[in-house]
């Protein structure tokens, strides 16, 4: 589990910026010395934590933007999203970010690896929605000259130029690169709009995230039911990075382990009283049932003391002993098998 006490001094960075940094980079911008402060910026994202990224550029809705990015790093995710909740309110010349944008024209520009220029407009994606996430294969005629190492990077940098870091983490499920054009493909406009569709399926009319109800069965055949979060990707709160799982006994289940009906109001309750103790600070994303036991599968923020809230709501639990198991997670690993 992280250490509180551990954590980066997000004020630090933006007592700086606010009082300097901001005014500095406007300048460096219009008058182009902004390398003079590279090393001064590496520095302070740097003290954040050394696996973060950061670059300026021009804003969505603001003059300039910038962005400390995790460069995939599930570790680095939740700093970068603690460092953007502190950070000031945007202004008419500011903006902020915690992952890299899409590109404004997903098949503009190239990236050049060695000798070899990948231009964007080139490259093809065979695409398949599977449940709600979207599985890709990624093919570019160049990519037969690189090395393996090579071809995994441009076929990342491709995807988050074309749908920025954080859809792209959420929305996209397995990738592959492919050395021959695949079949039935689609350039990398094509792609962001069928993301686009996946994600507006997935979320309901205030873009929050929807449930799903799932059903399998156990290693001796016992019934297994599960109710996941849609989105289920840890981009979707990259705060909340220590799993805690608090498994529930029931004592009205039905031959199958399943609840009856009298347990199923005393588990709503509890959920509904952990959830809202946890408040900002948690989140309940799924929860499993079998075998006379519900596990919520709760993520909460390892910067706060939740595990003690959560040990007081559920002590008066009269159905049997519950256990809270805390376990930081920034990946959600944990809850991966539930994710579809």
């Amino acid at each position: 589990m992280a250490d509180p006490g551990a954590l980066p001094d997000h004020d630090a960075f933006w007592t700086w910026w606010t009082s300097e940094g901001a005014a500095a980079c406007e300048a460096g911008i219009a008058d182009g010395t902004v390398a003079s402060l590279v090393d001064d910026l590496n520095a302070r994202v740097h003290a954040l934590s050394p696996d973060l990224a950061w670059e300026l550029g021009p804003g969505e809705r603001a003059q300039h933007a910038l962005v400390v990015s995790p460069e995939g790093n599930p570790e680095a995710r939740a700093t970068a999203r603690r460092w953007l909740r502190a950070a000031p309110a945007p202004t008419a010349t500011w903006e902020y970010a915690d992952a890299r944008p899409a590109s404004p024209d997903p098949g503009s520009g190239a990236i050049t690896v060695g000798d070899a220029q990948v231009d964007f407009a080139s490259i093809r994606v065979a695409a398949t929605v599977v449940a709600h996430h979207v599985d890709v294969v990624v093919h570019h005629p160049l990519l037969r000259t690189l090395p393996e190492q090579a071809r995994g990077s441009v076929v990342f940098i491709c995807l988050d130029h074309a749908l920025g870091e954080s859809e792209c983490e959420t929305w996209v499920g397995n990738v592959e690169a492919a050395l021959e054009e695949p079949a039935e493909t689609v350039d990398l406009a094509g792609l962001r709009d069928l993301v686009a569709q996946v994600r507006a399926d997935a979320l309901d009319d205030d873009g929050r995230p929807t449930w799903v109800m799932l059903q399998g069965r156990q290693d001796d055949g016992a019934p297994l039911m599960a109710l996941a979060q849609v989105p289920l990707a840890p981009s979707w709160a990259p705060h909340l990075d220590d799993h805690l799982a608090v498994d529930v006994p029931f004592a009205d289940a039905t031959a199958e382990g399943l609840p009856a009906a009298g347990a199923l109001d005393d588990l709503r309750g509890l959920e509904d009283h952990v959830t809202e103790r946890l408040g900002e600070a948690g989140r309940l994303v799924a929860h499993e049932t079998g075998r006379g036991r519900r596990t919520l599968h709760y993520y909460v923020d390892s910067a706060r003391p939740t595990s003690g809230v959560v040990e007081g709501v559920v002590a008066g639990w009269d159905q049997g002993t519950v256990e809270v198991t805390r376990t930081h997670d920034p990946a959600w690993q944990a809850v991966r098998h539930l994710r579809t």
